[in-house]
């Protein structure tokens, strides 16, 4: 069953983005909302040790109505922000903290002006800002990449 279609578009895009990056960006996008599995870190040392991979999260935004004079037709515009992260192991070092700059960055550059479909309607990214890095209350590395998004909803 598939969730929300804004949801899954987004879901979408950021997958597709990663999989036509030039350079190649090896990590994956994992879905970590509500599920049971938590993905844990590569392990220090180990042949992965600096992997990673992206998750999304939707902090929500706002809104209002932009048409008047069609009931159930008029236009309602939505602003809001879905965040990107890039989350590996803590304490990794310069290397694997420069790999996860340079592929949001890759990221950013991909979603700047884009505009994708979700189901009949489009979303539109109007501006994309890197919010920095910190950990994770498990224990992980996060460097976070904000995108600014505008759709038209009907009703």
């Amino acid at each position: 069953m598939a969730g929300d279609s804004f949801r899954d578009a987004f879901r979408s895009e950021l997958a597709a983005v990663v999989a036509a990056a030039s350079p190649a960006i090896p990590w994956t996008v994992k879905d970590t909302l509500n599920m049971a599995e938590q993905p844990a870190p590569p392990v220090a040392g180990g042949g992965s040790s600096s992997a990673g991979y992206f998750e999304i999260e939707f902090t929500g935004g706002s809104e209002a109505q932009y048409t008047f004079g069609a009931p159930a037709a008029n236009l309602h515009r939505e602003r809001g922000q879905v965040t990107v992260r890039a989350v590996t192991r803590l304490r990794a070092g310069t290397t694997v903290r420069d790999l996860a700059e340079t592929y949001l960055a890759q990221i950013r550059t991909a979603f700047r002006m884009r505009r994708f479909a979700a189901g009949a309607r489009t979303i539109r990214i109007t501006a994309v800002a890197p919010m920095g890095g910190g950990f994770d209350e498990g224990g992980m590395w996060v460097e976070s990449l904000a995108l600014a998004y505008e759709i038209y909803n009907v009703g």
